[in-house]
């Protein structure tokens, strides 16, 4: 890859896997570098351009519960700023569903996704709160059937790196930190 003066990454996985903790360690550690998180863009919940299932509720595990138009201008925008940097400088991008938006794809020097089973998943999203709050069944009706979907859905990208998630966050930052800072 040529030098230029700025590194984009990619930081997606299943919900609750440890993505928002590791690009605040990155951004932490890593010189001049920011974060950008998916979650900033869901529309409101009584927003109509989220889809309503056939069971009458709404669908937060698509693309379309997200202004990903104003995420590709937000990171448009931090591109325009950071390219006449003379020192190098980082944007971690993090979501669940980053790479499923294939025009945000073409932003990514190198993307990761963190894998973590259904039980954990299950069990740490149910220690959260979301808006709207989970209704019951929600996990079971519509988080893992769509994160299987959608991580179908990426399965041509070739250039993901799958990470399995451990309970040591501070190995995985190292890990991801050494391998940011060698492109």
């Amino acid at each position: 890859m040529a030098f230029r003066n700025y590194v984009i990454v990619g930081l997606s996985g299943t919900t609750n896997s440890g993505k928002s903790t590791l690009a605040s360690m990155l951004c932490k550690s890593l010189p001049r570098a920011s974060s950008i998180c998916q979650d900033h863009y869901f529309y409101e919940p009584d927003d109509p351009r989220v889809r309503i299932d056939e069971d009458g509720k709404q669908n937060w595990e698509e693309l379309q519960a997200m202004d990903m138009d104003q995420m590709m201008k937000d990171v448009n925008s931090w591109v325009q700023k950071n390219q006449t940097n003379k020192e190098r400088t980082y944007l971690i991008i993090e979501g669940f569903l980053i790479f499923n938006h294939r025009p945000l794809t073409s932003f990514f020097d190198k993307k990761f996704f963190i894998k973590i089973d259904r039980d954990t998943c299950a069990e740490r999203r149910s220690k959260r709160i979301y808006n709207p709050p989970d209704y019951p069944g929600y996990f079971e009706s519509k988080v893992w059937p769509m994160y299987l979907k959608n991580l179908d859905d990426i399965q041509d990208q070739t250039d993901i790196e799958f990470l399995q998630e451990s309970n040591d966050l501070d190995t995985m930052h190292e890990f991801l930190k050494k391998t940011i800072l060698e492109l």
